[in-house]
């Protein structure tokens, strides 16, 4: 089997991750449209190249510091709790087709919080830090073969998360605005969750 190939099937590991990125992902797409989601995908993938370049440059070691583990999770909660509030409070709001080209021009908002609760993510860099090491113990492949890999692993990661983005975008017409009020305050609770649970991470391994 070839690297990418084997890369693409490794990917499907991802599709039925329900961290942080995939509940803001589906909240995106359904009240935003599918093009606000779209970002968002790309700045989660943005962030997963950054774990895989940084650990194929061989700085695993430096990621893997005590030190570094503790900056992300507190940067991390914060994040993650921070956009939990702002969704808690957010008024429900649906956007037309039309208004998605007209209203929120600032996409690029998108690509970075798509990058922040993806990246400020330290279970997803322990999770890309296990794969990398399963790779190079099973499969004996040379740097150009690993980064076909993971190039296929990618591929997949984003072209799921685009899967479930649109899946979400078709169930605009059932939504009303007491069902999004319901869904911003539910994915805000998670995120909030999720906070918590890297700042007890911290505490119970490093406290």
């Amino acid at each position: 089997m070839t690297p990418f190939l084997n890369g693409l099937l490794f990917g499907l590991i991802f599709v039925f991750s329900l961290g942080p990125a995939f509940f803001s992902l589906v909240q995106t797409s359904v009240q935003k449209g599918f093009t606000r989601a779209l970002l968002l995908a790309i700045g989660i993938s943005l962030s997963d190249i950054v774990f895989v370049i940084l650990s194929l440059m061989g700085i695993t070691s430096w990621m893997e510091s005590d030190r570094f583990k503790i900056i992300l999770s507190i940067v991390g909660a914060i994040v993650l709790i921070s956009y939990g509030i702002y969704s808690w409070f957010k008024k429900p709001r649906i956007y037309s087709n039309e208004g998605e080209n007209k209203q929120d021009v600032n996409n690029v908002k998108y690509i970075v919080k798509g990058f922040l609760l993806n990246g400020f993510n330290p279970f997803i860099l322990v999770f890309w830090m296990g794969i990398i090491g399963i790779v190079s113990v099973n499969f004996e492949y040379n740097t150009w073969q690993q980064q076909v890999f993971f190039s296929g692993v990618l591929a997949t990661i984003f072209s799921t998360d685009l899967l479930k983005a649109f899946i979400a975008n078709r169930l605009r017409s059932i939504v009303t605005p007491n069902s999004i009020m319901i869904m911003n305050r539910s994915v805000g609770v998670i995120l909030i969750l999720f906070g918590l649970h890297m700042f007890y991470f911290l505490f119970s391994n490093y406290g």
